[in-house]
């Protein structure tokens, strides 16, 4: 697996909020950067704490994605793929 994204900025959470709002695309993300931070972006301790991944080869976003969350929740992290409202299954972020 590789990493896709790790640490954003406010712009930069902002430009995936508008994604399916006000720009085309679909809707990725119900956090505006701003009133409701993404755990992308840096937190009290200067780091983000969440990481979004993808496998390796020539699809990387199809894959054993319950095993990749099984795995991230055995240690502690929250999984996208458990998310009610937008699934994220390449997210995972710390508690």
């Amino acid at each position: 697996m590789r990493v896709t994204q790790a640490v954003r900025t406010a712009e930069q959470q902002a430009v995936l909020f508008a994604q399916g709002r006000t720009t085309p695309g679909p809707i990725v993300t119900n956090c505006d950067g701003v009133v409701k931070k993404s755990r992308h972006q840096p937190a009290a301790d200067g780091y983000g704490h969440a990481v979004d991944c993808a496998f390796i080869g020539p699809t990387p976003f199809v894959g054993p994605w319950k095993l990749y969350g099984e795995m991230g929740k055995a240690l502690g992290l929250v999984w996208g793929g458990d998310f009610n409202t937008i699934i994220d299954k390449p997210h995972l972020e710390m508690v």
